[in-house]
């Protein structure tokens, strides 16, 4: 119920970015008094659990501020932001009780509201639990991991100088999307850290059945601690940089939670979890620490596992567009073992991400579009036109090309079809993937041929 609700609301606010800012943006509308562009910003913000955005929510319904006039609803959003113990939250409660013209009426507004963004529920259904130890995530073993090639004065320089990176690893073990995140001092050593990494291999993820899947958001810190001698002016300027990441992250700058988050799981401070920070800037509205939150709850690395949850986040880290975002949360609704199981809100997302050229979607899609038993997915045309398109930036892929394979045989092409559902099984084995399922399609779709012309 809190998905579908959720999912209702990002639809009628249109999925834009400007609906779906951090808090600092939607205060600035507020206080510039552009009600009409604030409102829907504080909305979203309020129901991941901001305190402060749900107060001004109630202002909002007190006084018509970008929505229609609705003290019951002011009543309830003020009552719970009161239950996250805001500042002002209490007074406000009290006032607007007093203006109401029906207490009835004005409880169940706040039983509904708070039944579904109060304290409680946001626990049950999107706040993870966090873990007091680390627990180490699905591993695999790097097969090359040359470091940098650093200049030679690098260690005289005195320059101790570290860089946050977030990579993907894909089916063949090869490194994707490699970013840097943080860095100080900045692009000191990001350009050797990136060029190092992309020649970086890793047995090829497998999930429990041995098919190949991607690992999405590594994170691997680069540091010339060991190789340098810090000086005195680096240690200094360095921890003034850290502080001065936390002073903002304590001032409720969503980016810098986010930083600092990184920060901690890099091991860069001592005392301090990632996830609280991470946490904090994602109620905050920040999408990448959206992202990061729902990748904890899928992996169990900071916190307990919960795929629900996961998908709630990855609705909002989604709804601004975000390929990978959209890519991880169609997958996590095509897995049939999932209670939000949803074919067709998956299609919805790999559609947006693929028409974005994020390959792993039109992989995915192509797959659904021609496997799918529902008739408004099948699409046997629309399948090899995403494949081939696939195809021309990963080149003989064994996905994409059984894809073809099964949608040809769809069209009544069967020779053709079971010559490329031939060849994905010798891709598969060339790229040393788990050749059953392959092979499983290619005598099916052989037997059903047979079946049928006895």
């Amino acid at each position: 119920m809190f998905l579908m609700r959720l999912c209702c609301y990002l639809l009628a606010v249109g999925f834009s970015s400007s609906a779906l800012a951090d808090f600092g943006s939607a205060y600035k509308l507020f206080q510039d008094k552009n009600y009409e562009q604030a409102m829907p910003q504080l909305q979203v913000l309020a129901q991941l659990g901001h305190p402060q955005a749900q107060l001004l929510l109630a202002q909002c319904y007190e006084e018509g501020l970008g929505t229609e006039a609705d003290l019951n609803k002011a009543y309830a959003w003020a009552l719970t932001a009161k239950g996250l113990s805001q500042p002002g939250a209490a007074e406000k409660y009290v006032e607007l009780r007093g203006k109401l013209e029906s207490r009835r009426a004005g409880k169940q507004a706040f039983t509904e509201i708070n039944g579904q963004y109060g304290a409680l529920a946001l626990k049950s259904n999107l706040y993870p639990t966090i873990h007091q130890v680390y627990r180490q995530p699905t591993v695999v073993k790097p097969l090359k991991q040359d470091k940098p090639d650093y200049p030679n004065h690098f260690p005289r320089s005195g320059i101790a100088a570290w860089s946050v990176v977030t990579y993907d690893i894909n089916e063949n073990g090869r490194v994707e999307n490699a970013k840097v995140a943080l860095s100080f001092p900045a692009g000191a050593i990001d350009k050797y850290a990136l060029d190092a990494m992309k020649n970086w291999t890793f047995t090829p993820p497998r999930n429990s059945y041995g098919d190949a899947i991607r690992l999405d958001h590594q994170i691997h810190v680069f540091n010339l601690d060991k190789l340098v001698t810090a000086s005195r002016k680096f240690e200094r300027e360095n921890n003034e940089y850290i502080a001065a990441i936390r002073e903002a992250a304590e001032a409720d700058s969503a980016a810098n939670q986010y930083k600092f988050g990184l920060i901690a799981q890099a091991g860069l401070v001592k005392g301090q979890k990632a996830l609280p920070w991470y946490l904090k800037a994602a109620i905050n509205g920040y999408a990448p620490a959206q992202f990061t939150v729902a990748q904890c709850l899928l992996t169990g690395s900071l916190c307990d596992k919960d795929s629900n949850k996961a998908i709630n986040w990855l609705t909002y880290a989604a709804a601004d567009g975000d390929p990978q975002a959209s890519y991880l949360l169609s997958h996590q609704l095509l897995d049939s073992d999932n209670i939000q199981f949803d074919p067709e809100r998956a299609a919805r997302y790999l559609e947006s991400a693929a028409a974005k050229n994020y390959v792993p979607a039109i992989v995915e899609y192509a797959s659904l579009l021609a496997m799918s038993d529902n008739p408004k997915l099948r699409n046997a045309e629309r399948a090899i036109q995403l494949a081939e398109q696939g195809l021309e930036q990963d080149e003989d892929n064994p996905k994409l090309l059984s894809t073809i394979g099964i949608a040809l045989i769809e069209q009544g092409k069967q020779e053709r079809g079971e010559e490329m559902l031939e060849q994905a099984v010798a891709a598969a084995e060339a790229r040393n993937w788990a050749t059953e399922n392959y092979r499983e399609l290619l005598n099916d779709y052989r037997g059903q041929v047979q079946a049928d012309t006895k």
